[in-house]
């Protein structure tokens, strides 16, 4: 008899840490997921090209291009108005800025009309402000491109849209997709929690074999 009270113990203990570990890993996932969403777009697992938009309207676009990955922030495009922007270099691997990648950006009209973004490199390594010129209204294809031992990558952003933009309509479509993120890392942490719940649950009420108690 006492050797069934000695196993029932260590099997309650047993189950005690299963459930511990289960909130540690569901919490360090939620951690990671909420760290990837705040960096808007940086995840270095994403090697395509990829445009996001923040909830004040500052457009982002990011791609690889061979070693190296590009980031080009500017403000919506609005028809007839130059915008502003800011182009990062930087390594893909480390995150290490890179001064000497002969960066170019171009944009093109649906007509195949290529009109050149003029850059200037600033103070700061890999980084690069643009000057995106007043363009009409339309749809565009936009290219930056990197090079790197004799080699040029081209990033290639398809379907810009250059178009009247409110404020309002800005920040609802940044919030929109914020929540979207957000609704979808919650999902996923609740998932992973019941899994790791279940898995414990299963291993507390698991039968205690019989043991046979010799003099």
């Amino acid at each position: 008899m006492r050797l069934n009270y000695i196993n029932q113990a260590d099997h309650i203990k047993s189950a005690r840490f299963t459930w511990v570990l289960s909130l540690f890993l569901a919490f360090g996932f939620a951690a990671n997921l909420t760290t990837a969403y705040a960096h808007g777009g940086e995840d270095h697992g994403e090697a395509k090209p990829a445009t996001t938009t923040t909830g004040k309207g500052t457009v982002t676009r990011t791609a690889q291009l061979g070693d190296f990955e590009i980031m080009l922030k500017h403000s919506p495009l609005e028809p007839d108005t130059a915008a502003s922007g800011r182009l990062f270099i930087t390594r893909f691997a480390t995150n290490e800025p890179v001064g000497d990648a002969g960066p170019a950006i171009e944009i093109e009209s649906a007509a195949g009309a290529v009109t050149e973004i003029p850059i200037e490199k600033t103070d700061a390594v890999g980084s690069y402000s643009a000057r995106i010129p007043a363009l009409p209204e339309g749809t565009y294809t936009m290219r930056a491109k990197a090079a790197a031992g004799g080699k040029t990558n081209t990033a290639t952003f398809s379907g810009v849209e250059i178009a009247p933009h409110t404020e309002e309509e800005a920040a609802v479509g940044g919030s929109w997709a914020q929540t979207a993120l957000m609704v979808a890392a919650l999902l996923a942490v609740l998932g992973l929690f019941g899994g790791l719940a279940y898995l414990a649950r299963r291993t507390f009420n698991k039968p205690l074999g019989e043991e046979t108690v010799s003099a």
